[in-house]
């Protein structure tokens, strides 16, 4: 099958939006999910009219705030916008998902093309990274973690982009992007954060697509443009963290989720504490079950990442060198002090960071470092089917399919 270049650009995006939304639409009708905060459903426009301050006098005696104001944007306003319609509900729930799904393998798709890449490899990458079970830790209790996850690829994109034109429209959409992801949680954007930065190294020192002038000249737009953008958020964490309730020191320990973060479920993409937690009344994700006691399920989490370093190793391509230092860097990260009673010199210095502040402790969730190395795995593995495509024309369609079917065979509690 031959498409036409018109057909070719737009083929790929709607499959993505077609695996991203129907499946969540079909998925229990009626059904609202305890996602992020209930105020989202239950009443959108009393918390965005109180998010706007850090002060809440209807709390208790009154207090400061906690992350609050991260909602006036994007999140509160598209449950407000969603309230106003009428639209249910489940099915706001079920489309903001999805939206955060088909935007993360949209921002694939995005980098790729901006890196010289066309074919059906980019297709595959972009349903690897967009159906990992990564996602599946946050979804069902805390999407709005997410976010970052979804931006990761934008970032690098743009990233990219700023460097070769050297002006401030891309620095200024990075900005955008960032005050749309990180407003209700730093930790997270902050941990994905070190992918442009590599991007950055990578293409001045290895590359040479500019001088460390240029190079240097880039961050200060880009960080100008950052900064700009996101101050109201930045302000608010600020106060917070000086007049509010020291709240990381009574959620979970860093010992807590270092215990849960092994090598071998980072390499999965999965590896956050909460995704394996249980109780009486069963467990707190139920997809935990099935990645922990399917033998298949199992077996085909760790065949598909080992299979894209299997095309990593045979298959050579311009970038390949930044695509490793990302699996790298995400999988240091990700591990962090695991395992606690015999860690690493490197995991000894995420423990010593993590106890001497508070602001060390809000950076103990290092499995959100994760999204880098599942980007880099996906892009592996969209680049061994391309490179089959292109040694073996008649099975290109053939592999295409058969690699995304086992992507979505990866991940059975979304289809």
């Amino acid at each position: 099958m031959k498409l036409g270049p018109s057909a070719s650009r737009w083929f790929g995006p709607a499959l993505l939006a077609l695996a991203a939304y129907l499946p969540l639409v079909l998925t229990s009708p009626g059904r609202v999910g305890a996602d992020t905060k209930t105020y989202l459903y239950l009443d959108p426009s009393r918390l965005l009219s109180r998010a706007p301050s850090m002060w809440d006098a209807n709390i208790g005696l009154g207090t400061v705030t906690h992350q609050n104001i991260g909602y006036l944007w994007p999140m509160g306003p598209y449950y407000w916008l969603a309230d106003s319609i009428g639209l249910p509900d489940w099915l706001a729930q079920r489309l903001w998902l999805g939206t955060v799904m088909f935007l993360a393998g949209l921002g694939v798709i995005s980098l790729l093309r901006t890196l010289g890449w066309r074919g059906r490899g980019v297709l595959v990458a972009a349903f690897a990274y967009m159906l990992s079970p990564y996602l599946l830790q946050y979804s069902a209790r805390i999407s709005v973690i997410l976010l970052p996850w979804t931006a990761l690829p934008w970032l690098i994109s743009l990233t990219a982009k700023s460097l070769r034109t050297r002006g401030w429209r891309y620095p200024a959409l990075m900005g955008l992007v960032v005050m749309t992801v990180g407003g209700v949680n730093v930790t997270s954007l902050i941990m994905i954060a070190l992918a442009p930065l590599l991007w950055i190294v990578y293409a001045t020192w290895i590359e040479r697509e500019a001088t460390v002038g240029q190079a240097v000249a880039t961050v200060v737009r880009i960080a100008v443009m950052t900064i700009g953008a996101s101050l109201w958020s930045f302000m608010g964490l600020s106060l917070q963290s000086r007049y509010g309730i020291p709240i990381v020191r009574y959620t979970e320990a860093y010992r807590t989720v270092a215990e849960s973060s092994s090598a071998t479920e980072a390499f999965r993409g999965l590896g956050y504490w909460f995704f394996y937690g249980n109780d009486s009344l069963g467990p707190w994700i139920r997809p935990s079950i099935e990645y922990t006691n399917r033998t298949l399920l199992v077996a085909l989490s760790f065949a598909l990442p080992v299979l894209a370093l299997a095309c990593a190793a045979v298959v050579r391509w311009r970038h390949r060198a930044y695509f490793g230092f990302l699996i790298v860097l995400g999988g240091l990260m990700t591990v962090g002090s695991h395992p606690w009673d015999s860690t690493s010199a490197l995991g000894g210095l995420f423990k010593w960071f993590t106890g001497v502040s508070d602001a060390g402790l809000a950076m103990r969730s290092t499995p959100r470092a994760a999204p880098m190395l599942v980007l880099g795995t996906a892009v592996f593995l969209g680049m061994g089917v391309e490179a089959l495509a292109r040694r073996v024309p008649r099975l290109a369609w053939p592999a295409t399919v058969l690699v995304i079917g086992l992507i979505g065979a990866n991940l059975p509690s979304h289809f």
